[in-house]
């Protein structure tokens, strides 16, 4: 009890700093906004689970060929969709600025790179009906006018740079998403979302947590879209940035989520991934190296869920699966057999592995 009331009153500060930022321009009062959706997601984005009302502004109403609707708080969340199922959308509706009402975003004039703050992104991005009324905004805020599909390749090419920065504030709120999650949520095993927002509907419907204000959920959900949020720096394995896989030649660094490293006598080599880690292990002549088994002192991986550094040769395998890394394929490793279990379940994984029952024969 005394730990619950201690999550709640450290969650207040939270909350009070979030209810200062409602007054933000791109909120509006609640019977203003029109909201397409009728689900349990309907006030909220299906991508990042960000409020509706308080990001209107900006948003996004999209419906697909087969009749599904969805809403997006941004042109940030709404390019995300666009690269994966653009070929299954109907037609793309945004807010006015001026008169709040949804109107084709395919004949809206944008405002790009305003004074005024942004959603989801670096630089803002505003749509207005009429063009008048967005040329007097530029003359108040700056900006340069856009059409839509100009807008939207200005947010489709800013959205690594935008995750980015993104993922860094989400690392804050997940760690008190994390201690949420342990005090007041049923601590079943949850399967894997693709986006806060489904992290965040999949928690309402099965009711996962109890009396959560919105702040509090909205925290929950970063954290059980992606634990890794909430590890700590000091578990995860550093790697220097100029390290290249010997395997394929790639920086390593780049791709931390996926990173495999084998000490060699006094030597380290990191891999890019543990299905080119398994390659040089099997056959290290083939790149340049003469190591003998018996001569390897450790081998680290990555667990897929909490980004911390494991023993490799204690960890569990998925292989098979409809994750992919930087190198396509590839064997999903985990600490422990229940969560490799799950995410097998989850995405279609073919077996669970352990070090020793990986061959060679798997990657030819």
């Amino acid at each position: 009890m005394l730990k619950k009331i201690s999550i709640i009153m450290l969650f207040l500060t939270f909350s009070v700093f979030a209810s200062q930022n409602n007054q933000m321009f791109q909120t509006v009062n609640k019977k203003d906004a029109t909201l397409v959706k009728t689900d349990s997601s309907k006030e909220f984005c299906n991508v990042c689970g960000m409020n509706l009302t308080k990001f209107y502004k900006t948003s996004h109403a999209v419906e697909f060929k087969n009749g599904h609707k969805e809403q997006y708080c941004s042109l940030h969340c709404f390019a995300k969709i666009n690269e994966n199922f653009g070929n299954k959308i109907k037609k793309v509706e945004v807010v006015d600025t001026k008169s709040l009402k949804l109107i084709d975003a395919t004949k809206a004039y944008y405002v790009v790179g305003s004074s005024i703050k942004g959603t989801m992104s670096m630089v803002s991005k505003y749509a207005f009906l009429q063009k008048e009324a967005a040329l007097e905004f530029i003359s108040k805020n700056g900006g340069e006018l856009k059409t839509f599909n100009e807008a939207l390749e200005i947010a489709t090419k800013a959205l690594p740079k935008d995750e980015m920065m993104v993922d860094k504030k989400r690392e804050k709120v997940a760690k008190k998403g994390k201690k949420i999650f342990e005090t007041m949520c049923n601590k079943e095993e949850l399967p894997s979302f693709n986006s806060v927002g489904e992290a965040k509907q999949y928690l309402i419907d099965n009711k996962v947590c109890k009396n959560l204000k919105p702040d509090m959920l909205q925290a929950v959900a970063i954290y059980t879209f992606n634990p890794a949020y909430a590890t700590d720096d000091n578990k995860k394995m550093q790697i220097p940035t100029d390290a290249k896989c010997p395997v394929c030649g790639m920086f390593v660094a780049k791709f931390p989520k996926w990173a495999a490293k084998m000490s060699v006598n006094e030597h380290t080599h990191y891999f890019d991934g543990t299905k080119d880690m398994f390659k040089f292990y099997f056959n290290p002549s083939k790149y340049a190296h003469n190591h003998k088994k018996e001569q390897i002192q450790e081998i680290k991986v990555t667990d897929y869920y909490t980004l911390e550094e494991i023993d490799g040769k204690k960890a569990y395998y998925v292989i098979g699966s409809n994750v992919y890394g930087p190198m396509g394929e590839e064997l999903i490793p985990f600490k422990d057999e229940k969560s490799a279990k799950s995410f097998k379940e989850s995405h279609y994984g073919k077996k669970v592995l352990k070090f020793e029952e990986v061959k060679e024969s798997l990657f030819y």
